[in-house]
């Protein structure tokens, strides 16, 4: 069945609307991304976090967490979970708005 132009265009529009839900569940994901990493620090102290710079840092949490870096690959799954979820749906607006 062949859309008509007023088919289409609606298609489209809701293309849009569904990028725009897309762009900010990433957004709040990326936040939560960012919440997982400054997790990793939590068990350096208030000062270092106030006063390293972040490559001394992170040095300073690598110390803590070396023995048991579950914490770092708990946060990258969960992120390459989200990220390949997005990537699904940002496919599904590309394959909807593209096929007549």
């Amino acid at each position: 069945m062949k859309l008509t132009v007023d088919e289409k265009i609606e298609r489209t529009r809701q293309a849009i609307m569904r990028l725009r839900e897309l762009l900010d569940i990433m957004s709040a994901q990326v936040d939560e991304g960012e919440a997982l990493y400054h997790q990793l620090f939590a068990q350096c102290s208030p000062e270092e976090v106030a006063t390293l710079k972040e490559k001394d840092l992170q040095l300073q949490a690598a110390y803590h967490l070396f023995e048991d870096p579950s914490s770092i690959g708990d946060a990258a799954l969960h992120m390459a979970f989200t990220a390949r979820n997005l990537e699904r749906d940002f496919q599904q607006i590309h394959d909807n708005v593209m096929v007549e």
